[in-house]
């Protein structure tokens, strides 16, 4: 990476233009006429966009250090990294500082940068973001990810620790919450809503507003306010699941603190490309759907797959899902509720890709692991399905003892259930009956189960219990003896395996651009190396002779 330091700032120069930026309204002199942060009165709104990559990540346009870069909408995560390898920026300012972030999928580590960011016509002067010299588990082509949730992740921790909380909170604010701290009187919020890939192959675009609603969607500021209840995280209380119109009754108690009985908490999560519950629910959603087949192992042998139950599920059926919110419900699209994968992957041989020449539909909603802070998370798949207005209220970094209001989330329900099924079918008609033939669920297992057989009878190992298959309203016997490859051919002629090459993009691969799935405690790391320049005294440095160093 080249960088250009386009000037040279003291540190004492650095820290009053930084404090400087708060409290007033910056804009670019190549700003949109007439768009000034905050205001709601605003004509038109200032509709900053939101490119949709095929339903699995949602991007915007930045522009850092006078470099423009496409990055995902994160509200799980408040960080912004940016892989800069080969990019000559302009920065204001640099530390020492290494900070680890690991997402659900992936881990981003390098040194913290400040630079100028540009989000629309917005202007931060001093950005805080990682220099991403070590990116793994990322998917390629990421340029970086811009967090747009609280104070309290990596960045912020690795400048606590490091100098003092004053510090961190001075300085490692995350991209969203530092644009409306520099005008405090502003609404402090901003509107997302995703877009949708169809059948023809039409992306719908998303829209991202800052501090202002899109022309149509003002009703969301009538809409119940839905409090924050975990300060990590756009967390709210759940009231309820229905599954098919009937109440799931299975949850358990929350294990938020402050959550009322007979709810669940919640987090809102663009960044991540599925929905994450506990496994009942899994089970509870997917056994509804009539010839559904589970598999207690991995079919598809991608990392977000690891440990995790799948069902396999007829692609002309989906279930109406729906989820109740301050006693309002909002219905889920079937589209995101069931993943249609085209071409998927059998195994993978001295660098070959086996794929099926079929249509297999999957879990769009999986079980995964809950911690203290939330028990569910809402990706993609629910987020498509509302418009949602993300409120600071009185959040100031790190968002602990906010004695004023709460943050809060404010949604609109934008998908109609009768016209959501008349697009499901197209899709399914595009997709398989004019497209790549789908093989029963059923069948398809006891496939993927054989084909196992043989590789381990092959290979001189003991083959893995497979075990039951769960189907929905039946239980059908997994277990099957070894085939030979020409018997196979006759069971499975449906099924036409194809080789490509290792580099060829398979079907379900899209799934590794899922980035994150609630940032833990990602502390972060220093490595000292030289000795330029130290925080004053004054800035509220806790060991100014240990701490790690800016340099100018």
């Amino acid at each position: 990476m080249s960088i250009s330091f386009f000037r040279v700032l003291s540190l004492f120069s650095f820290f009053s233009s930084f404090i400087a930026a708060n409290g007033q309204n910056i804009n670019s002199s190549t700003s949109s006429a007439g768009a000034t942060y905050g205001s709601l009165s605003g004509s038109p709104p200032v509709d900053i966009g939101l490119t949709g990559l095929s339903d699995v990540q949602y991007l915007v346009d930045i522009v850092l250090g006078g470099q423009t870069f496409r990055v995902t909408v994160d509200t799980g995560s408040t960080d912004l990294w940016l892989d800069l390898k080969g990019i000559e920026i302009q920065v204001s300012n640099t530390t020492d500082l290494i900070v680890d972030t690991p997402y659900a999928i992936g881990d981003v580590k390098g040194n913290v940068l400040f630079s100028e960011l540009r989000i629309g016509p917005y202007v931060i002067p001093h950005q805080a973001f990682i220099n991403a010299t070590n990116v793994t588990g990322i998917s390629e082509g990421t340029q970086g990810l811009m967090g747009m949730a609280f104070d309290t992740t990596a960045i912020w921790w690795g400048m606590a620790d490091a100098w003092s909380n004053d510090t961190a909170n001075e300085l490692a604010r995350g991209p969203m919450s530092n644009l409306i701290a520099q005008n405090a009187s502003a609404p402090g919020f901003f509107d997302l809503r995703l877009g949708r890939t169809y059948a023809n192959g039409t992306e719908l675009n998303g829209h991202m507003l800052i501090g202002q609603h899109l022309e149509g969607a003002e009703a969301v500021d009538s809409a119940l306010k839905l409090e924050r209840v975990d300060l990590h995280h756009w967390t709210v209380a759940m009231d309820a699941m229905n599954i098919n119109g009937q109440p799931f009754t299975g949850w358990n108690k929350s294990k938020v603190a402050g959550v009322p009985d007979g709810k669940v908490a919640a987090v809102f999560d663009s960044g991540f490309t599925m929905s994450s519950f506990p496994r009942e629910v899994v089970d509870a959603i997917y056994g509804s759907i009539p010839g559904a087949v589970k598999y207690n192992s991995s079919i598809l042998s991608t990392p977000w797959e690891a440990g995790m139950d799948n069902w396999i599920v007829p692609c002309n059926a989906s279930a109406n899902i729906s989820f109740v919110f301050a006693g309002q419900e909002y219905p889920i699209h079937p589209l995101d509720v069931v993943q249609f994968i085209t071409s998927p992957l059998i195994k993978e041989t001295d660098g070959i890709s086996v794929v099926a020449n079929a249509t297999l539909c999957t879990n769009h909603f999986f079980a995964g692991k809950q911690d203290d802070t939330y028990d569910i998370l809402l990706g993609m798949g629910f987020l498509r399905n509302v418009y949602g207005s993300f409120h600071y209220g009185n959040y100031t970094p790190p968002g602990t003892n906010i004695t004023g209001e709460l943050p809060y989330v404010q949604l609109l329900s934008v998908t109609d259930k009768d016209a959501a099924w008349g697009e499901y079918y197209e899709y399914y008609t595009q997709t398989v009956l004019q497209g790549s033939p789908e093989m029963d669920p059923a069948t398809w297992v006891k496939f993927i189960s054989d084909n196992d057989s043989d590789n381990n009878d092959d290979s001189n190992s003991s083959a893995t219990p497979v075990g039951d298959l769960e189907v929905a309203g039946a239980v059908a016997d997994g277990s099957g003896d070894s085939s030979s490859s020409n018997s196979d051919s006759n069971k499975y002629g449906p099924i036409a395996l194809g080789l490509l090459g290792a580099n060829v993009a398979i079907g379900i691969a899209v799934f590794a651009v899922t980035l994150t799935m609630c940032v833990r405690s990602a502390k972060g790391k220093r490595e000292a190396r030289y000795a330029p320049l130290r925080l004053p005294k004054d800035a509220g440095v806790a060991d100014p002779e240990g701490a790690p160093l800016y340099i100018d």
